[in-house]
C-alpha cells in the first residue's frame, strides 16, 4: 500500500497537537498535560482524553453533518457520519494519546502507539509475533505496533495471516513506535 504522509501543527495554540492526513485518514497526537499523575490515574485520564479527542475529530471530519462516536460489541470505536460507518481507532502510551478517523465510509482502520520500553521481556514477546528472539527493541516495537493496529482494524490475531497487510508509520516522539493500518471493508 503506497501512502504519503503530511505532518503539520494544528491551528490551535496547543503545539503538542499534530495532524496526519493521507487523503483517507486523519489522526491527532497529543501529550497529556499532567505528568504528575500516577500510572493508573494517567491511564484513565488518557482513555478519557482519547475518547474526547476522537469525538472532536469525528465532528471535524463530519463537516457539519450528523456524527456520533460509537463502540462495537468488542468495545472498538467507530463513527457514524451522515448515516455511514467510518473506521476509528484510539491508542495511548506513557502520557501520549493518538486517535484516527477514516474520511471515507467503509474504511477499516487501526492505530497503535507504544513507548519503546527496553526493560520488557522482548525475546519472549518477539516469539509471539513470529520474530527471532534476538530482535532489536526498535524492530520489536515496530512489529508490535503493526500487529496491534492490524488487530484493531480487522480483529485478526494470527501474525502469519497479518503478513499480507501493510501499514504506515506515523510521526511520533523519538522514544515511541507507531502504526496505522487502512483496509477497505469490502
Amino acid at each position: 500500500m503506497a501512502a504519503s504522509t503530511t505532518l503539520g501543527k494544528s491551528n490551535s495554540s496547543d503545539a503538542r497537537r499534530f495532524f496526519h492526513f493521507d487523503g483517507r485518514v486523519v489522526s491527532v497526537i497529543h501529550k497529556l498535560e499532567d505528568a504528575t499523575l500516577k500510572r493508573s490515574a494517567a491511564r484513565q485520564a488518557s482513555s478519557l482524553l482519547a475518547w474526547d479527542m476522537l469525538c472532536d475529530l469525528v465532528a471535524d471530519v463530519a463537516k457539519g453533518n450528523d456524527a456520533t462516536c460509537l463502540k462495537d460489541e468488542d468495545d472498538r470505536p467507530w463513527a457514524e457520519i451522515a448515516g455511514h460507518r467510518h473506521g476509528a481507532s484510539i491508542s495511548h502510551s506513557r502520557g501520549w494519546v493518538v486517535v484516527a478517523v477514516a474520511v471515507d465510509p467503509g474504511l477499516l482502520i487501526g492505530i497503535d502507539l507504544e513507548y519503546r520500553d527496553e526493560g520488557r521481556s522482548i525475546p519472549q514477546m518477539a516469539e509471539q509475533l513470529g520474530l527471532p528472539r534476538a530482535t532489536s527493541v526498535s524492530d520489536f516495537y515496530d512489529a508490535w505496533c503493526r500487529y496491534e493496529a492490524i488487530f484493531k482494524a480487522t480483529g485478526e490475531s494470527d501474525p502469519v495471516v497479518q503478513l499480507d497487510l501493510s501499514s504506515v508509520v506515523l510521526p511520533v516522539p523519538a522514544d515511541f513506535a507507531s502504526s496505522l493500518v487502512m483496509l477497505d471493508a469490502g
